[in-house]
């Protein structure tokens, strides 16, 4: 009868402290582009070409479902890590953008990476930086 006792409290307790409870939500992003310039808490444009004399580029998108981790934003030129910036997420849809100064000499397709709180890429965009035509 012990061993039955244990054996239930254990199940009980392994069912409420279970991987549910204490994983991260994956998470996801909502409305993500590249602009030139945030303005009032949104993109000025949407853009996937940028010339090499533009000194700034961002990224924005909507956190969401990601409240209590801190998600990354790793930019990537050409696949080599370039930045990565740390955003702390406190709503469950929060606007956040980061932003990368350019150097001219820095062309060709750059990526930015969206990782959640465990590291998983939720969200992956894409962008030419290139001398005019």
């Amino acid at each position: 009868m012990r061993i039955r006792f244990l054996a239930l409290t254990l199940a009980l307790a392994a069912s409420v402290s279970g991987p549910g409870v204490h994983a991260q939500t994956q998470g996801s992003v909502a409305n993500a582009t590249f602009t030139a310039n945030v303005a009032d808490g949104a993109p000025v444009d949407f853009r996937q070409q940028f010339t090499n004399g533009t000194p700034v580029v961002y990224y924005y998108g909507e956190l969401l479902g990601l409240a209590g981790q801190t998600v990354k934003m790793r930019w990537s030129l050409e696949g080599k890590p370039m930045q990565e910036t740390s955003v702390v997420v406190t709503r469950a849809r929060q606007p956040s953008w980061s932003m990368m100064k350019m150097q001219q000499n820095w062309t060709g397709n750059w990526t930015v990476d969206v990782l959640n709180g465990e590291g998983k890429v939720i969200d992956s965009r894409n962008f030419a930086y290139n001398p005019p035509l």
